[in-house]
C-alpha cells in the first residue's frame, strides 16, 4: 500500500505533495492568516519528525483502515484513533509508559507537520527528545509544543487553557485568550482535540496578526534568532 508522503517530501510524481493547502485560496488572507501558496510546499521535514509522523499513519491505517494524508481535515480521524485508545494510554503511563509515549510522539509529529504545512512555520529540535520540540510560526511569534497538545488530547486536561501549551507576548496572550472566552462552550472532547487546537492556532494567528498591523508593523519574518534571543 502507497505510503502517504510527509510534507515536502518529493514523492517523485510532480503531483503536489499531501499537507499542501489545495483547500485554501491563495489570495484570501483577510489580512491574517498567513496559508502557504498552493505552488509553494513547506520544505521537507526533520527525518526524525518524518519518521514518526509515518508511524502515526501506520498506526491510525491499522487501526481503521484509513490513510492520513496530512490535511486539517484528517485531525478528527486522528482524535477518533486517540479516542478509542484513551483508556488504553491512560492505563499505561505507569504499566508501560513507553507505549503511550510512542503513540504520544508519532502523534504529535503529524499534528505538527499538518500545522507545518497550513502555516508558515518550522520544527526546532534543540534535542533528540520530543519533549523539546517545537514548532516556530515565522509570520508572528508565536510557538506551539505538539507533544503537551497531544498529551492533553489524551488526558483531557493535565494542563489547564487552549493556550497553555502556546508561547507567545503576554500582550498577545490576554487578546487571544479574550477572543477565546467569546467562544461557545465545547464538550471536553471538542475543547481537547487536536482538531481544535488548530481551530486556536489559528485564532491566535488572526489576533496577533491584527495588532501587527494596527501598530503599523507590516510583514515581519520571526527566525529562530528571534525566538532564541
Amino acid at each position: 500500500m502507497h505510503e502517504p508522503t510527509p510534507p515536502g517530501r518529493d514523492s517523485g510524481t510532480g503531483a503536489p505533495q499531501p499537507g499542501a493547502n489545495l483547500d485554501h485560496d491563495p489570495s484570501r488572507t483577510n489580512g491574517v492568516v498567513p496559508l502557504l501558496p498552493a505552488d509553494e510546499g513547506p520544505g521537507s521535514p526533520p527525518e526524525a519528525v518524518a519518521e514518526l509522523a509515518l508511524a502515526c499513519v501506520r498506526f491510525v491505517r491499522a487501526a481503521v483502515g484509513v490513510s492520513l494524508d496530512y490535511r486539517p481535515e484528517t485531525l478528527p480521524l486522528l482524535d477518533h484513533y486517540l479516542a478509542t485508545r484513551r483508556e488504553e494510554l491512560l492505563a499505561a503511563r505507569t504499566t508501560n509508559p513507553e507505549a503511550m509515549a510512542l503513540v504520544a510522539r508519532a502523534a504529535a509529529a503529524y499534528f505538527g507537520e499538518v500545522v507545518r504545512a497550513h502555516f508558515r512555520s518550522f520544527w526546532h529540535l534543540p534535542s533528540g527528545d520530543p519533549v523539546s520540540w517545537e514548532l516556530r510560526f515565522e509570520s508572528v511569534y508565536l510557538s506551539v509544543d505538539p507533544l503537551a497538545v497531544v498529551y492533553d488530547a489524551i488526558s483531557h486536561g493535565d494542563e489547564d487553557g487552549a493556550i497553555a501549551h502556546l508561547e507567545l507576548d503576554d500582550e498577545d496572550r490576554e487578546a487571544v485568550a479574550a477572543r477565546l472566552q467569546e467562544l461557545p462552550l465545547a464538550t471536553d472532547d471538542e475543547f481537547f482535540s487536536l482538531a481544535t487546537r488548530l481551530e486556536v492556532l489559528e485564532i491566535a494567528v488572526d489576533v496577533i496578526r491584527a495588532r501587527m498591523m494596527d501598530a503599523g508593523l507590516g510583514e515581519i519574518a520571526f527566525s529562530s534568532d528571534d525566538y532564541d534571543s
